[in-house]
């Protein structure tokens, strides 16, 4: 199976905040064809589906050639994940064929938070299938938390419907909490047929699992926020080709599993020109998927 490149675009979600149409301009001059849209102004902490049309993105994707794959759309920490209003989520991105929708991050800590994330997302995906949608979670390093000789995503895995819940695997968040990626990948097998692609610093070598950082430091029990709060910065992630990713060896085994359709670019870090380094992004990405 081919696997497509994209980005996440939140990897400039500064530039989209404050010229949304000019940043998408760019985006496609940079190479981009595949977007995984953002559903939340970073800048203003609004949604872009009551600030922008619809139809005034869609004739933008039009211009440009640009294919909505997926959309982040969710909650803030703290809100129950069935008080989205997934009806208005459903027919803005309906009018853009974009047919995945990723919730961005799931905010659990115990087994009871994740019970009951399962449940919820459970209702959410039936929702999502029956109007026409594929529901996603998108995973950071939290979920990877060990609960007896089990961890969190394992819970979320087995108590959530395979019809009605896939996963898009960011794979550099994976390794964040200590975990192999291509591991998880193999149990999730055609559950994920998307993944997020970033690059680690070589500065990371002594505090690589976040997870492990703050058990030592006894801050397991802060909520997962607080945790990437204290134990993260932009300085964690780097241009691709540039850190310590093995895309040789990863990705010649995620080529032979064969369930995977997008890779897309996630760009993190700090840089003077956030449109360069996307560019240089694709280009790396481009030789290996």
């Amino acid at each position: 199976m081919t696997i497509a490149t994209g980005i996440n675009i939140f990897s400039v979600y500064r530039e989209l905040g404050e010229d949304y149409f000019g940043t998408l301009e760019k985006v496609a001059a940079a190479g981009y064809v595949n977007i995984e849209l953002i559903g939340f102004n970073m800048k203003t902490f609004t949604r872009y589906i009551d600030e922008i049309s619809m139809e005034s993105v869609r004739d933008k994707f039009q211009e440009l050639g640009l294919k909505a794959v997926s959309v982040h759309e969710g909650t803030a920490p703290g809100q129950e994940l069935i008080s989205n209003d997934s009806d208005s989520v459903m027919k803005y991105y309906a009018g853009l064929e974009c047919p995945n929708i990723v919730l961005p991050s799931v905010w659990i800590k115990n087994r009871e938070d994740t019970l009951r994330a399962a449940e919820q997302m459970n209702s959410v995906g039936k929702k999502m299938k029956d109007g026409g949608f594929q529901f996603y979670l998108h995973n950071h390093a939290h979920e990877f938390k060990t609960i007896g000789d089990q961890t969190l995503f394992d819970l979320l895995l087995q108590n959530t419907d395979p019809s009605y819940v896939k996963f898009e695997l960011d794979l550099a968040w994976v390794m964040r909490a200590g975990v192999d990626p291509i591991a998880v990948l193999d149990t999730l097998g055609d559950r994920c047929d998307m993944i997020h692609q970033k690059d680690l610093s070589r500065n990371l070598t002594n505090q690589l699992n976040i997870m492990e950082a703050a058990q030592q430091s006894g801050d397991e029990d802060l909520e997962p926020f607080e945790v990437y709060q204290k134990y993260i910065g932009p300085g964690d992630f780097v241009d691709l080709g540039t850190g310590t990713f093995d895309f040789t060896t990863i990705y010649e085994q995620i080529r032979s599993m064969g369930h995977v359709r997008y890779s897309l670019v996630e760009n993190e870090g700090e840089s003077e020109d956030k449109f360069s380094s996307i560019r240089r992004d694709l280009t790396v990405l481009q030789k290996y998927v």
